[in-house]
């Protein structure tokens, strides 16, 4: 599979060389600028990375979020960042920030900070490494005295590991980050990355970001539209192909948002891929509101017209169907539609589907909201979301990825989610966030007619895309707990690939005898057989789990586990016990050192969670059984390495 998946991602990235045969084109090749790699990369399942999140998010479960560090250093300074390499932390999010904090930044273990500089100063841009647009300090935010937000999308490598502590206060943060199974000569930090994709995200926003040449546009034009009617705006049989683009002008009014659908189908799957109301599809669920992401843009026009743009990649290989349909009882005035369609160079056996899942209804007492469940490969991209009644602002956002115990996304607040702070939020625009629609000043100034408004959030993952290799289950609570009544409505868009690339192969129950004999496994420093009765991160932190395990403070542990030959790389999932930070350790198979695994985080309420180490193919290709040995290393404070149980998995080719 990685010699396919390698050669389709390059080949997504490619001008295509010729036209889509099924239709006239135009001179010339496709030219995609450079943020559109942000988005061709969807087109093809993940391989070799995965995406994590430290956040502020409250230990016992609770609501308030601010002031919960992942641990205390030896300084005494809050802990919000801690990971060992090769990745890249891609985005850093706050508020509320302490005007004295100082940021810290450890590279690979270096004993002194590489970069220190005031947190506020950090998101102004005053640090010349993490410069505007792609780092902002901005009023994102109508309560309290400094609803300010910062946001950075400077992407920061590291090749060994890195440490971020703040010197005062950490209050609300959270930061996203890629792991990657491979180095692929990786070098840490230096400010002088390849910035040019963020960078053109910032300055087109709203625009094509390609060029219209080498494609082929299928146009539509219709009279007025009855209730019931139906519009094709695009049929392929028998080609393959990727859409661009899809452009609509239509009916400015809140029901032609609300109430008529746009439907896509691809290679004749029996269901539809999409299924939507248009106007959550395009970024704006409530009404015409004028929007401008990197994928999707909403304009109005002269005589209550809108013209609504997509450009998310959709791949198809041999059917696509395009349609917009008029389910209400309303009549609208004409639409006008194209859509843009070019050559399809990925490899489908790596290929995925563009596919979206729309909820919309009450929320439900104690159940968090759904925003995507589903089994397979692939990519979170993004998120649209409207909702109204009572204060819905404070959930959480909570990614589950491969069916770990806890979610490895955990995030602080609603509007946090959404890049804002401290609802209600004024309008704002960027490249993967956005808020729109004036709540405050429709709902006549006040909190409480803010809350009877539709408010409408959008959060596009396209700096850091969320892949999942067997399932993912995204969620977000509403209210601080999912204790509230409330009209919700949301649309994810997922690129999937409907098969699973994770194979279980193998399982070690720790503390029982038989299992640990058959896997052979053996720590230098025996530590005595623990059963833990704890509770889980997430949606079930009121859920207790009782398991037996082992704690470790020094030595070394061996165990031997199965895995398919032909794997692609493997995966290592520890049950830990976050109760004290875990101490490092160094990663050994078959006698050949595969990194440092490190979970650097503390939780003495909320104590278990899933930790994964995955083991580049280099390592295990062609062999059906693995030795593993783990060096424990030194750790901060009263660091333990703990095991409750071994979940070994195979990458799929």
């Amino acid at each position: 599979m990685r010699k396919r998946i390698v050669l389709c991602l390059a080949l997504a990235a490619l001008v295509g060389a010729a036209l889509f045969a099924a239709a006239p084109s135009r001179e010339g090749e496709f030219r995609p600028h450079p943020a559109y790699a942000l988005l061709d990369r969807l087109l093809c399942a993940p391989d070799g990375v995965t995406v994590e999140q430290f956040s502020s998010h409250n230990k016992k479960g609770l609501n308030s979020d601010a002031n919960w560090p992942l641990y205390k250093d030896a300084a005494g300074d809050d802990v919000i960042f801690d990971a060992a390499g090769p990745g890249c932390v891609r985005s850093l999010w706050g508020t509320a920030f302490d005007p004295a904090a100082v940021l810290k930044f450890y590279f690979d273990g270096e004993p002194k900070p590489r970069i220190e500089i005031n947190e506020v100063d950090f998101y102004k841009g005053k640090q010349l490494l993490f410069p505007a647009p792609l780092s902002s300090y901005a009023k994102r935010g109508l309560w309290g005295g400094e609803p300010f937000a910062g946001n950075s999308f400077v992407p920061i490598p590291f090749e060994k590991s890195l440490k971020i502590a703040v010197h005062g206060e950490s209050r609300f943060f959270h930061i996203l980050f890629e792991r990657y199974r491979q180095a692929s000569g990786l070098a840490s930090f230096t400010g002088k990355e390849d910035r040019s994709a963020l960078l053109d995200a910032f300055a087109r926003m709203g625009e094509r970001p390609f060029d219209e040449a080498g494609l082929s546009v299928k146009t539509v034009e219709s009279k007025d539209l009855e209730a019931g009617q139906i519009v094709p705006l695009l049929k392929i049989d028998g080609a393959a192909g990727v859409v661009r683009e899809i452009e609509i002008e239509g009916d400015g009014s809140a029901e032609f948002f609300r109430e008529t659908q746009i439907r896509m189908r691809w290679d004749g799957h029996p269901r539809w891929d999409v299924c939507a109301p248009v106007g959550i599809f395009f970024g704006s669920p409530v009404e015409a509101n004028e929007m401008r992401s990197l994928p999707l843009r909403v304009e109005k026009l002269e005589n209550g017209r809108v013209r609504l743009r997509c450009f998310f990649p959709m791949a198809f290989w041999d059917k696509a169907e395009i349609e917009w349909a008029n389910p209400s009882p309303h009549r609208f005035g004409p639409i006008k539609a194209g859509v843009s369609v070019g050559r399809n160079e990925a490899f489908k056996d790596a290929g995925t589907y563009f596919t979206t899942l729309y909820h919309a209804g009450e929320t439900v007492y104690g159940q968090d909201w759904l925003l995507f469940e589903g089994l397979g490969t692939g990519w979170l991209a993004g998120v649209v979301q409207s909702m109204r009644n009572d204060h819905y602002c404070e959930g959480n956002e909570r990614f589950t990825i491969d069916g770990a115990v806890s979610p490895q996304i955990n995030g602080t607040g609603s509007e946090d989610y959404y890049l804002a702070c401290f609802w209600p939020n004024p309008d704002f625009d960027t490249p993967f966030g956005c808020v729109i629609g004036n709540i405050l000043e429709k709902g006549g100034g006040s909190y409480a007619g803010a809350y009877r408004v539709p408010s409408a959030y959008s959060r596009f993952h396209l700096e850091a895309p969320i892949p999942f290799y067997g399932s993912l289950r995204a969620v977000i609570q509403h209210g601080g707990m999912s204790d509230i009544r409330s009209e919700y409505r949301s649309l994810a868009f997922v690129y999937l690939r409907r098969l699973p690339a994770l194979a279980e192969t193998d399982t070690i129950d720790v503390g029982a005898p038989a299992s640990e004999a058959a896997h052979a496994y053996r720590s230098s420093r025996p530590a005595p057989v623990t059963i833990l009765t704890a509770f889980p991160e997430g949606e079930n932190f009121e859920t207790a789990l009782r398991s037996t395990g082992r704690i470790h403070e020094e030595g070394e542990i061996t165990f031997r586990v199965s895995i398919r030959p032909d794997n692609d790389g493997i995966r290592l999932r520890r049950r830990m016990d976050q109760a004290a930070v875990g101490r490092d350790a160094r990663v050994f198979v078959d006698g050949r050192l595969v990194g440092v695994w490190r979970r650097g985080y503390e939780n003495p309420h909320l104590r278990w969670y899933d930790t994964d180490f995955d083991i580049s193919s280099e390592f295990t290709r062609g062999r059906d059984r693995l030795d593993v040995r783990l060096v424990l290393e030194a750790g901060p404070g009263a660091a333990k390495f703990t095991d409750f149980g071994w979940r070994i998995y195979s990458f799929e080719r």
